[in-house]
C-alpha cells in the first residue's frame, strides 16, 4: 500500500474523541471506562497539545476540563470549531451551577458534566452527542441529494461542453467543501489522459503538487476502474506547511467505457473526505458522465454538419474562380466584428455557419451569370438577386441550420430601405444581415474582378464609411473602422494568395 492509500474504513466508521484534562489520573480513567466502547480516543493533558491533535486527526467529539492549567476548555473549543465546524464539545467541569451551565451553553457547548461521574453518565452523554453528529450526516446528504437533483436538471439542458464542465466543477468544490476538482479525458487509443477542466483555489505553492496527485489519482482510476478515497496525513511537506489533505476521485463511465475521470481534493479543509462523500461523488460523476457523452456527441454532429456546410460553401466556389476563398474571408471578418460588436458565444457559433453558407443561392445562378467578364444587364441582375431567397428555401427545412437564415436572406438589404429581397430598413435589417453587408462588401471591394482589380484595405474601408447611413448600419461601420483601428485586419488581408494575383485583369 503507497503513502496515498491510507484509507482504514473500520476507522472511519468509529466516532472520534479528544479527551482533555490537566490531571493525568482523570485522563487514565476516563480512558479505562471508554476503552470497551466503541470509540476512537486521543488524549490530552495541555491546551496545546490538544490544539496539536486538532490539526492532525478529524476530530468529531471534544470531551475538556472547562478549568486547565495553561488555558481554559473555552480555547479548545473555539479551536475544534475553526478546525471541525461539525465538531462537537462537551466539558467537564467541578462546579456545576445553573450560571456555569448557561455560560457553557452560550459559548457553544453541546453538552456538560459534573465531575465526579460514572461509566453510564459518561456513556449515555457521549452516545446523546454522536446521534447529533448522525442526524447532522443524514440532514446533509438529504440536502446533498437534492442539490444533486437540481444540478441533474441543470445538466440536461447544458449542451456546449465547456459550460458543462464548469457546471459540474463548480458544484464539486461547494458540495464537497473542496479547494481543486478536476476533469480528466481519456483517450483509450493511446492509454493517455488529458487535464480538460479544472477549478483551483489552492496557494502557488501546492499548485503543482495538487496536480501531480490529481494526475496520479486519476490514473490509477482509470486503470482499475474504480472509484478511490485517499486520506494523506503529510503529502510530503514539512510541518507547518500547507499538504494534501485528502481527495476522492471517480471514474467517468458512459455504456461500459471509461471516458475520463472527476476527481476533488482538500488542502485547508482539514476534514477528511468519507465513503459517504465518496458515494455522492459517484452520483455527480455518474449524471456527469451521461451529459458529457451526449455533449461530445453532440459537438461532434456539429462539426459534420459544418464539414457539410464547407462542402456546399466550396461548390458555390467552385463555378467561380474569381470568388474562391470570399466565404472563409467573410467568416473570419464578421468574426472580427461580431467580437468588436459585444456578440455572445452562442451568436458567435450560429456566424460560423450563416457566414459559410450566406450565398448557398447562387448555386441557382447561371454560369453565364455568374462568370460574366462585365456588367451584368437588368434582367441578368434580376435574376442574381433572387440568391438570397433561392438560398433561404434550400436551408428552411433542416432544423440545424435554422439560425444561418438571417446571413443568408439578408445580407444585401441596405439601411436605407433599398436592398433587396425584402427592402427592410434600418434597425428593421435582423443583426446578422447588417453585419455581413458591411463584410460581403469589404472583400468584394479588396478582390479582384474581370473586369478590375481589386482595391486597397483603405480605399474600401473609406467607400463604406462613406456610405454609413445609407446602405450600411453605422454601428457595424463604426465596428469596422474600430477593429481597423487596432490592427484586427490587417493579417487577412495579408493573406492574399499567388492565385489572386494571377486574376488581376489585362486592363485594369
Amino acid at each position: 500500500m503507497d503513502k496515498f492509500e491510507k484509507v482504514n474504513e473500520a476507522m472511519e466508521e468509529l466516532t472520534n474523541v479528544l479527551i482533555v484534562d490537566d490531571e493525568p489520573e482523570i485522563l487514565s480513567v476516563i480512558q479505562e471506562m471508554l476503552e470497551a466502547e466503541d470509540y476512537r480516543l486521543f488524549p490530552a493533558d495541555s491546551v496545546d497539545t490538544a490544539r496539536s491533535i486538532l490539526h492532525r486527526e478529524n476530530i468529531n467529539i471534544v470531551l475538556t476540563d472547562l478549568l486547565l492549567g495553561d488555558g481554559s476548555g473555552a480555547d479548545i473549543l473555539e479551536e475544534a470549531k475553526r478546525i471541525h465546524p461539525d465538531s462537537l464539545t462537551i466539558f467537564m467541569t467541578g462546579r456545576p451551577t445553573i450560571q456555569n451551565a448557561i455560560k457553557l451553553m452560550k459559548q457553544g457547548a453541546c453538552d456538560y458534566l459534573a465531575k465526579p461521574f460514572g461509566l453510564e453518565t459518561l456513556r449515555m452523554t457521549l452516545n446523546k452527542a454522536r446521534e447529533i453528529i448522525k442526524l447532522g450526516k443524514e440532514n446533509i446528504r438529504l440536502k446533498e441529494m437534492m442539490s444533486f437533483y437540481k444540478i441533474s436538471e441543470a445538466m440536461g439542458t447544458a449542451i456546449e461542453l465547456n459550460q458543462l464542465l464548469q457546471l459540474i466543477l463548480d458544484t464539486a468544490i461547494k458540495e464537497f467543501e473542496a479547494d481543486k476538482a478536476s476533469v480528466y479525458f481519456f483517450n483509450e487509443s493511446d492509454g493517455k489522459i488529458e487535464l480538460k477542466a479544472s477549478v483551483d483555489n489552492t496557494d502557488d505553492l501546492i499548485k503543482n503538487a495538487a496536480c501531480e496527485h490529481c494526475f496520479f489519482v486519476s490514473m490509477k482510476v482509470i486503470d482499475k476502474k474504480e472509484p478511490s478515497l485517499y486520506n494523506e496525513r503529510d503529502f510530503g511537506a514539512a510541518s507547518g506547511e500547507e499538504s494534501i489533505r485528502s481527495s476522492i476521485c471517480q471514474p467517468l463511465m458512459a455504456k461500459g467505457k471509461v471516458l475520463g475521470t472527476l476527481v476533488v481534493v482538500r488542502i485547508k479543509n482539514l476534514h477528511y473526505f468519507t465513503q459517504g462523500q465518496l458515494t455522492g461523488l459517484g452520483l455527480l460523476a455518474s449524471k456527469a458522465a451521461g451529459a458529457i457523452e451526449n455533449s461530445i456527441l453532440y459537438d461532434n454532429l456539429k462539426e459534420s454538419y459544418i464539414a457539410t456546410v464547407r462542402v456546399l460553401a466550396n461548390a458555390i466556389e467552385a463555378r467561380d474562380k474569381y470568388t474562391r476563398g470570399h466565404t472563409e474571408r467573410v467568416y473570419r471578418l464578421s468574426e472580427i466584428l461580431a467580437g468588436e460588436l459585444g456578440w455572445g458565444e452562442e451568436q458567435l457559433g450560429d456566424l460560423r455557419i450563416g457566414g459559410l453558407l450566406h450565398d448557398i443561392g447562387k448555386i441557382g445562378v447561371p454560369d453565364s451569370i455568374l462568370n460574366k467578364p462585365g456588367p451584368l444587364t437588368p434582367e441578368e441582375f434580376e435574376i442574381m438577386k433572387k440568391h438570397p431567397e433561392t438560398g433561404a428555401h434550400m436551408i428552411e427545412s433542416i432544423p440545424f441550420l435554422k439560425e444561418a437564415l438571417p446571413y443568408v436572406l439578408y445580407h444585401h438589404e441596405r439601411h436605407d430601405g433599398t436592398g433587396y429581397p425584402r427592402g427592410l430598413k434600418g434597425d428593421d435589417i435582423p443583426c446578422p444581415g447588417r453585419l455581413l453587408a458591411v463584410v460581403d462588401t469589404l472583400d468584394a471591394i479588396t478582390s479582384n474582378r474581370p473586369y478590375r482589380g481589386g482595391r486597397s484595405l483603405t480605399e474600401a474601408l473609406k467607400e463604406i464609411k462613406q456610405n454609413s447611413g445609407t446602405q450600411f448600419h453605422p454601428d457595424v461601420v463604426e465596428a469596422c473602422i474600430r477593429a481597423h483601428r487596432a490592427g484586427k485586419l490587417d493579417h487577412l488581408f495579408e493573406q492574399k494568395t499567388e492565385h489572386e494575383k494571377d486574376l488581376l485583369p489585362v486592363t485594369v
